[in-house]
């Protein structure tokens, strides 16, 4: 049975990207279909905007995008009239206090400002790596930068300390922040009120659709709410427990085209 979908919503990174951090021609073509039958599309990620609107011309789907839900949701975006509407943010005593937290740990930082990557330490090799995203990549005095509040906080680590890393930021989860793994070697600090069932939420009010017209794509723990407060959520076959145990469908791996894959077999 074909559900009644209005706005198709995709992470990219393990989800609608492939490997190669590429969008595939199956999964371009699936998204097309689907326009073309009144149906809109969006981005959900917790990547930057900037960077993702620059890259969504390279990937070759900016005439396919409706909207991009940026920094975990704490971005929303119309690409049509351009309007971004931003939400809360971390204060910057609690950003330093995060960093001291970790301070005897080797442990990388991330802050970003538009296409901006803000870091501890870089070198030719992340420099590189910050490309990839569209971001360029700075090193600084973090705590210096912190004047200021923030959307999130990256903790860097390599993916043998995560559960190390996890358990220092859960001793320091509190009324001002939340924290989640993002990627084997990436775990994030955010608003508590944010996550892109939030985003979602504020972009589905103000363009009239209803959270159960919605059809959400989802690898990870960032991914978890979207998907679970979606009308139908879908995990990708590579993701991990906890998206998989609140998602309502699922479809194969991002390397075997799974967007396309599903919406070729339940939506077109």
């Amino acid at each position: 049975m074909k559900q009644e979908i209005k706005l198709i919503v995709t992470d990219l990174d393990g989800t609608f990207l492939n490997e190669d951090k590429k969008v595939s021609a199956a999964n371009k073509q699936a998204i097309a279909s689907c326009r073309q039958k009144g149906m809109q599309f969006a981005i959900a990620s917790g990547r930057p905007l900037e960077p993702v609107l620059e890259l969504m011309k390279e990937w070759g789907i900016e005439e396919h995008c409706d909207y991009v839900l940026a920094m975990n949701g704490a971005e929303i975006f119309d690409c049509h009239t351009k309007d971004k509407e931003s939400f809360y943010q971390l204060p910057a005593d609690v950003i330093k206090n995060i960093m001291k937290h970790y301070e005897n740990m080797n442990v990388r930082f991330y802050l970003f400002d538009k296409n901006i990557r803000y870091v501890n330490y870089s070198d030719d090799e992340t420099k590189k790596a910050a490309e990839v995203f569209g971001e360029i990549e700075v090193q600084t005095d973090m705590f210096a930068l912190c004047s200021r509040p923030f959307t999130k906080l990256i903790v860097e680590c390599d993916p043998e300390d995560m559960s190390i890393v996890e358990k220092h930021g859960q001793e320091y989860q509190s009324d001002s922040c939340t924290c989640f793994k993002s990627a084997p070697n990436l775990f994030e600090f955010v608003d508590p009120r944010v996550n892109k069932s939030y985003g979602l939420k504020q972009l589905c009010e103000r363009k009239g659709f209803s959270m159960k017209e919605v059809l959400a794509f989802g690898d990870t723990s960032n991914d978890v709410e979207m998907l679970k407060d979606a009308g139908v959520g879908v995990w990708m076959s590579n993701g991990t427990q906890d998206a998989k145990e609140v998602a309502n469908a699922y479809t194969l791996t991002n390397e075997e085209d799974g967007v396309a894959v599903y919406l070729n077999t339940h939506i077109l």
